[in-house]
């Protein structure tokens, strides 16, 4: 049983057959992508108070030390990365700031907010202002909180990380799979394009990492709306001296997950944080949001490649390279598909109509997203 499902009512029985069929994929069971996208983005901390102590983590910081972006702050840094020719604004926040965080919550209540939820709501109006899509990472939600901020979202996220109860979630207030199962549940039951994934050498065995990953597949069985999986290896950083999984271990990771996805679902491996060079034959496709801008808030010691570096995976692989935006096409309306479009189209409507003004507007902003579908803009650098 998942730790916490019962907690959260989510009903999903992994067969142990399907766990010992994934355990024997090796990369030779995939084939190679054909073709690597990337997104163009900028990073939005938008605060680094979290409930959790996770213990590979730097992103948070404690109560008195935390920090909360204003809203000139989040303006300034979309204008700068849409002057850029960024498409995407990541806001990324540690989940729910708890009670200790008593300065936290005093300057939303300043800011006329009664939680980081009605606040996120608001900057992610600012980005849209600005000429980008938001794409929201605050970490477990409610239906309540994520519906609240929904229809100013391209896309949204949260990494599973993994279904088993390990040591490095420890805390007075540890993570629980059952609550994270429950925020990619909610994401279906809205219609909300997500990117989840799975992070590897945590405290976690291989059995775990093939029944995370079938997990995430019987959610996306059950909604359609699971636009990407993230196969992200546990970085070494201050506050974690654990191993790092060797490549042999990402690569098999990575083919595990290519494997056991539809092929709509794209599998990315971060490039400043795994050796894409030595995954791009176990089936990825993509390379996840990079900043020409700002840093890797989450992972600050390791920066993002540049687009040259992009460019010399995908001509090593063989492959071409292409900018995508924060949605996927597949789940676009048929009328904002490029031509060339030749994919699974994800049944229904996906996007709010705020965000279909956005992709549709005779602005700058909605012309360089047209010009993303249009695989016009890497031909413009």
């Amino acid at each position: 049983m998942i730790p916490g499902a019962d907690e959260y009512g989510i009903d999903l029985t992994i067969a142990d057959g399907a766990v010992e069929e994934l355990l024997d994929v090796t990369p030779d069971d995939v084939s190679p992508a054909g073709e690597l996208s990337f997104a163009r983005n900028v990073f939005v901390p938008l605060t680094t108070a979290c409930r959790y102590t996770c213990t590979y983590c730097t992103y948070f910081d404690p109560p008195g030390e935390a920090t909360l972006m204003s809203p000139e702050e989040v303006r300034d840094v979309c204008r700068t990365g849409a002057d850029a020719g960024c498409t995407e604004a990541l806001f990324t926040f540690g989940d729910d700031p708890d009670d200790r965080y008593e300065a936290v919550h005093a300057q939303l209540d300043e800011w006329g907010h009664d939680s980081i939820h009605d606040y996120l709501r608001r900057v992610c109006g600012i980005a849209l202002e600005e000429g980008l899509l938001p794409h929201a990472n605050p970490g477990d939600q409610t239906r309540e909180e994520m519906a609240r901020v929904a229809d100013l979202n391209a896309s949204m996220g949260v990494m599973l990380e993994t279904t088993a109860d390990v040591g490095a979630h420890a805390g007075p207030r540890a993570k629980n799979p059952g609550q994270r199962l429950n925020t990619i549940r909610n994401a279906g039951e809205l219609g909300v394009p997500f990117t989840t994934g799975i992070l590897i050498g945590i405290g976690d065995d291989w059995a775990d990492r093939a029944e995370s990953l079938l997990a995430i597949r019987e959610m996306h069985g059950r909604y359609g709306h699971v636009q990407e999986v993230i196969v992200q290896p546990v970085a070494e950083n201050e506050r974690w001296r654990g191993p790092t999984p060797s490549v042999d271990d990402l690569r098999r990771a990575v083919a595990m997950a290519r494997y056991c996805l539809p092929d709509s679902v794209s599998v990315q491996v971060p490039p400043n944080l795994a050796p894409a060079r030595e995954v791009v034959d176990c089936g990825i496709d993509d390379l996840g949001g990079v900043s020409p801008v700002t840093d890797d808030h989450i992972n600050p010691d390791y920066a993002w490649p540049a687009l040259r570096e992009l460019r010399d995976i995908a001509d090593g692989a063989g492959v071409p390279l292409r900018e995508r935006l924060p949605v996927y096409e597949r789940y676009l309306p048929g009328d904002l598909r490029p031509a060339g479009f030749d994919g699974d189209p994800a049944p229904g409507d996906w996007l709010s109509d705020r965000v279909r003004a956005a992709l549709t507007a005779g602005d700058g902003a909605g012309e360089r997203y047209r010009a993303v579908l249009r695989g016009e803009s890497l031909a413009a650098d």
